[in-house]
């Protein structure tokens, strides 16, 4: 099974596919871009990206593009989260000037990264700035503690994040969706004409036929500002009979409207 994933060898994204696929071969890509090219091309099977964090909300790069690539979520995982500090193995606390990390993981460990007193340097991935920190014993990086074992470096401290409660829900995203199981979730794009109750009446399908709504987000639209389009989720299959024709009226509403993914429920 050829699993693309954004980062490189330990990062988050790949703990995350190596669990949910048992027999992955992995793929590193640097963008969530080259994720659904590997996939759209055939070179990937699948593809595993966050959706979302407990702490920090919606992954908006991954969410842009399921609403507007022709690819489905076909699965989801949920992971915990534990960021380390990792160094040379030479290196101390103390030693550490700059901090390397991913922008989301800058995020979750705010309160840690303020009172560190190191500079703290953007990078496109955790794992990925393994390598400055190989060439360099007064950097560090926050990322997953198998970055240590993976490149030769030391855990300087473990559970940096400002929340130990700390999940990201992942996606797998396929040309097809999968067939219903009886314990499934939906995740649905729309948009709605920019007048009063347009909202309420898109929705209102899904109130009549009981779908027990459990997400909805508002997004900004491109070029059109104070506009929104809609992600939300939703218990059931789309198609299931009940969901299936509350999504058809639904549609019929709606200026915009896509099923993102249909796929079997995971608990925490």
């Amino acid at each position: 099974m050829k699993v693309a994933f954004q980062g490189e060898f330990g990062a988050f994204s790949e703990s995350m596919a190596l669990e949910m696929y048992s027999d992955a071969i992995t793929i590193p890509c640097k963008s969530f871009e080259e994720v659904f090219d590997m996939v759209n091309r055939g070179k990937a099977d699948t593809g595993v990206i966050p959706l979302e964090n407990s702490i920090t909300g919606r992954i908006s790069g991954s969410t842009n593009l399921l609403m507007e690539r022709d690819l489905f979520l076909c699965k989801e995982g949920k992971l915990r989260i534990e960021h380390c500090l990792i160094a040379q193995r030479s290196s101390g606390k103390d030693s550490i000037r700059r901090i390397y990390s991913h922008p989301e993981a800058i995020s979750q460990c705010r309160r840690y990264l303020d009172s560190c007193g190191c500079e703290v340097i953007s990078w496109w991935d955790g794992a990925a700035a393994a390598k400055k920190v190989l060439e360099d014993a007064e950097c560090a990086i926050v990322g997953n503690i198998r970055i240590a074992s993976i490149y030769g470096l030391k855990v300087l401290e473990k559970g940096i994040q400002d929340s130990r409660e700390n999940f990201t829900r992942f996606g797998a995203i396929g040309t097809f969706l999968p067939r219903p199981t009886g314990n499934d979730k939906t995740t649905i794009a729309f948009k709605v004409l920019h007048k009063g109750g347009k909202l309420h009446d898109a929705l209102e399908p899904l109130s009549r036929a009981n779908i027990n709504l459990t997400r909805i987000e508002s997004m900004p639209i491109k070029d059109k500002p104070w506009e929104y389009a809609f992600i939300a989720d939703f218990e059931g299959h789309c198609k299931d009979k009940d969901v299936e024709g509350a999504l058809e009226e639904m549609e019929g509403v709606c200026s915009e409207f896509k099923v993102i993914g249909s796929y079997q429920r995971t608990e925490r």
